[in-house]
């Protein structure tokens, strides 16, 4: 089980497009939940909103563990690479 600062570092990926667009789908979500919290649109609008925000937050969810594996196997690759 990887440590807290390894996890952190396999997550944190600046450089990757799909941490931004993980970034950018939680925000998302999290501005509509709030505009359905604080605006109480219509009931129909309510739930296509609500429908919006959980299908970004879970496209987030699955950056997040495609992240996650390719880091994994990208940290593989380089240790056990043969020396030369």
């Amino acid at each position: 089980m990887p440590s807290l600062v390894q996890a952190i570092r396999r997550l944190w990926q600046p450089r990757n497009g799909l941490f931004w667009l993980m970034l950018g789908f939680q925000v998302l979500s999290s501005v509509l939940v709030l505009f359905i919290q604080v605006r109480q649109p219509p009931p129909g609008l309510r739930l296509a909103l609500g429908l919006l925000a959980l299908t970004n937050s879970l496209l987030s969810w699955w950056l997040l563990a495609r992240l996650w594996r390719e880091s994994d196997a990208g940290e593989t690759k380089t240790t056990n690479a043969p020396k030369r």
